[in-house]
């Protein structure tokens, strides 16, 4: 016979987080996510890791370039090129953080659906989470996300090349409107360089839409 491999839940009475401006669930929500940057989980693979070697803007260019028409390809890879080292850490990250995620009943919120669970630096958490508040209607000077504006912006390119690319093939409105969401912050993020004073040396200003 086989082996038989056995998984178990736990059911929760709750619901969805509201994540819209003003909502009551924002504050419960922060401090979950920054109860969660506080765990250590060096035994986790590194979500460093696991990006490394990817070359999102690259193959966009080849595959689909209508998408990164007006982007400065290059100047987002080598931008990109870059995250692996920056979300390198040994903290608890969940990496797919959003209003489902978040189950809230009885005094209490529950974060779901651990299937992407990695470690890395305390902050990533919260980058992910800035791209679904600014989708559910908040401004990016509202958004907070604890790092050097250099890093986030840096996260955001990456992420934009990674999540349009995973769209590409994935049916449904659903991937698509998320890396529609992601260009637009990142090119938002970009957009604040100029105002950063010298970069670093390995940050080139991409030109978006």
């Amino acid at each position: 016979m086989g082996e038989w491999l056995v998984v178990g839940f736990e059911f929760l009475s709750g619901r969805r987080a509201n994540l819209r401006p003003g909502s009551r669930d924002l504050p419960s929500v922060r401090e979950v996510v920054t109860r969660i940057a506080g765990i250590r989980a060096p035994r986790l693979k590194s979500l460093g890791e696991r990006w490394a070697g990817t070359a999102w803007w690259h193959r966009l260019a080849d595959e689909a370039p209508q998408l990164v028409n007006g982007w400065d390809v290059d100047g987002a890879q080598r931008l990109s090129d870059h995250v692996p080292e920056l979300v390198d850490g040994d903290r608890l990250l969940h990496t797919d953080l959003h209003a489902d995620q978040f189950v809230i009943g009885d005094g209490t919120i529950h974060v779901i659906d651990w299937g992407f669970p990695g470690r890395g630096a305390p902050w990533v958490d919260s980058a992910f989470l800035a791209l679904r508040l600014f989708d559910a209607g908040h401004r990016i000077d509202e958004i907070e996300v604890p790092v050097d504006l250099r890093a986030q912006v840096a996260f955001f390119v990456y992420l934009a090349g990674f999540w349009t690319h995973m769209a590409l093939g994935a049916p449904g409105p659903g991937p698509q409107h998320r890396a529609e969401v992601a260009r637009r912050y990142a090119a938002h993020q970009v957009q604040r360089m100029p105002t950063m004073g010298k970069p670093a040396p390995w940050m080139d200003v991409c030109t978006p839409p």
